[in-house]
């Protein structure tokens, strides 16, 4: 999978499960993926598109 990545690197955790669940929702070839901190929500959107974003809650990693 081929990234861009912009702004400060973060180390952050997503259940697979519900990142495969939206990315089969999305049929545009690139999403984008938004957050500010390893504890915030991810947004998850088309890229190019505002009528569709999905949020999803990190992880802990049990630092």
């Amino acid at each position: 999978m081929d990234a861009s990545i912009e702004g400060n690197a973060v180390e952050i955790a997503f259940n697979i499960r519900y990142m495969i669940e939206v990315l089969n929702v999305i049929k545009e070839e690139q999403v984008v993926l938004e957050t500010s901190g390893a504890t915030s929500p991810g947004v998850i959107r088309p890229a190019g598109r505002d009528d569709f974003i999905h949020v999803i809650m990190p992880m802990s990693t049990g630092r």
